[in-house]
C-alpha cells in the first residue's frame, strides 16, 4: 500500500468528517447564507495569497527535478487569486482591507513554519493534503450544486477534471518521496498529513461560524 493510501485509510474517519462538514453540505444544497460563503471567500483569498510565499519556501528546498512543477503551482495560485477577484466583483464582496481570522492566521503560519523548518518531503506532504482536501471537498459540493449558483466557478475550479489530474500528479510524487524517506522522516510526514487535515476542518468551522480572534478583556 502506498504512503498516501495508508494515510487516507488511517485517517478515514477524520477525512469523512471533513467531507460531511455543514459548510460543504449547505453550500451544495443552496441553504448556506450568502454572508457565510462571503466570509469563506474573503478568508480563502488571503489564504491563497499566503500560499505563494509558502510555495516559494518549498521551492527553495525542492530538488531540481521538481522546480518546474512547484513553479507551475505558484502560477496556479495566481490564477486562483484572479478567480477570487472576479467572483467577488460579480457578487459585490469586498476583498480589500480584510484581516485574517485567528484560524486562518494560525494555518498560514503553520504552513510557512513547515516549509522553513522541515524537510522537503514533509512540507510537500502538507501541500498535497491541502489540494487533495479541496478536490474531495468541492467534489461533494459539485454533486448537488447547479451551474446557476454564483459559487459554481469556485466549485468547478477545484472539482473539475484538470484539478483532479493535478492532485493525482501531486499524489504520485508524494508516494515517490515517501518511498525513499527514512523512518523519522516518514513519521514527520505522517504527522503533518494529519495536522494539515485538522487545519482544513478548522477552516470550514471558521467560515461556518465566522469566528475571528479571541475577545480581549
Amino acid at each position: 500500500m502506498s504512503f498516501v493510501a495508508e494515510q487516507l485509510e488511517r485517517l478515514r474517519p477524520t477525512w469523512e468528517h471533513m467531507l460531511r462538514h455543514p459548510f460543504l453540505a449547505r453550500t451544495r444544497d443552496g441553504t448556506l447564507p450568502f454572508d457565510t460563503f462571503a466570509t469563506w471567500l474573503r478568508q480563502d483569498y488571503l489564504f491563497v495569497e499566503s500560499g505563494i510565499p509558502f510555495l516559494s519556501a518549498l521551492l527553495s528546498k525542492a530538488p531540481r527535478s521538481d522546480w518546474e512543477f512547484i513553479t507551475n503551482i505558484i502560477g496556479l495560485y495566481q490564477t486562483e487569486l484572479g478567480l477570487f477577484r472576479e467572483r467577488a466583483d460579480a457578487v459585490g464582496v469586498e476583498l480589500e482591507g480584510v484581516e485574517p481570522s485567528f484560524t486562518n492566521h494560525a494555518f498560514c503560519h503553520f504552513l510557512m513554519a513547515t516549509a522553513l523548518q522541515r524537510g522537503y518531503a514533509e512540507a510537500y506532504t502538507a501541500l498535497f493534503v491541502l489540494e487533495k482536501a479541496y478536490h474531495d471537498a468541492w467534489s461533494v459540493v459539485k454533486a448537488g450544486l447547479g451551474p446557476d449558483s454564483p459559487w459554481y466557478p469556485f466549485v468547478e475550479n477545484w472539482a473539475g477534471p484538470d484539478f483532479a489530474e493535478f492532485v493525482v500528479e501531486l499524489e504520485a510524487r508524494l508516494n515517490e518521496l515517501a518511498a525513499t524517506a527514512g523512518p523519522r522522516e516518514l513519521e514527520g510526514m505522517s504527522e503533518l498529513f494529519e495536522t494539515t487535515l485538522r487545519y482544513e476542518i478548522a477552516f470550514w468551522d471558521m467560515a461556518m461560524h465566522d469566528t475571528g480572534w479571541p475577545s480581549h478583556y
